[in-house]
């Protein structure tokens, strides 16, 4: 009984409403009510007048900013690779001894296939050699064959190796390592760009 009269008293206390609920409950009503979202006021304009590129992507992602956005100024890595290059190709042993029978000149070319691939065409007179450049310059021979290598000057020949660009004088670092059925080589040496 006395349980029963607790729960009563509790129920009456719920029921009956008070003025400090009602005035707390319209209060809340009005606050829940009144709000928005919130919405960016214009930016202003600062006059800002440098350039920058805005993608993620490119090897000058957010250089200059703040500035005004604009995506002609990307350099994307591949970019800097592009071009014509002359270079006397030094071809080592695998003993590490040059082998002075073979120093060509050979001229090549590179031409970008996406924001980071490149084609390298003029090295072997039958193959493109195909490339994948960083953000820092260095671009590494793509895999097409499988085991990090793809096909070089012959079908017995695979490529590893990799391209460092250099912006001071726009020359690249060729590093190549060749594994044939003659044994391996490499291909050592410093290509320079013509302008």
């Amino acid at each position: 009984m006395i349980l029963l009269q607790s729960h009563c008293a509790l129920c009456s206390v719920i029921m009956k409403p008070s003025p400090y609920l009602l005035s707390l409950s319209f209060i809340l009503l009005i606050a829940l009510g009144s709000c928005a979202k919130w919405k960016d006021k214009p930016a202003q304009n600062l006059g800002l007048t440098n350039k920058y590129c805005n993608n993620p992507n490119a090897i000058n992602y957010n250089w200059g900013f703040p500035g005004v956005e604009d995506s002609t100024v990307c350099i994307f890595p591949a970019d800097p690779f592009v071009g014509s290059y002359s270079y006397q190709d030094s071809l080592y042993l695998a003993n590490g001894i040059l082998d002075s029978s073979y120093v060509h000149l050979i001229t090549f070319n590179i031409n970008k296939t996406s924001f980071k691939q490149f084609s390298l065409s003029g090295f072997c007179s039958s193959s493109n050699l195909l490339f994948s450049a960083d953000r820092y310059y260095n671009a590494n021979s793509d895999s097409v064959i499988g085991a990090g290598q793809q096909l070089m000057c012959r079908s017995l020949d695979t490529l590893t190796g990799n391209l460092l660009y250099r912006i001071s004088d726009s020359s690249m670092t060729i590093n190549f390592t060749v594994v044939s059925d003659t044994g391996i080589t490499y291909h050592k040496g410093t290509a320079y760009k013509q302008h």
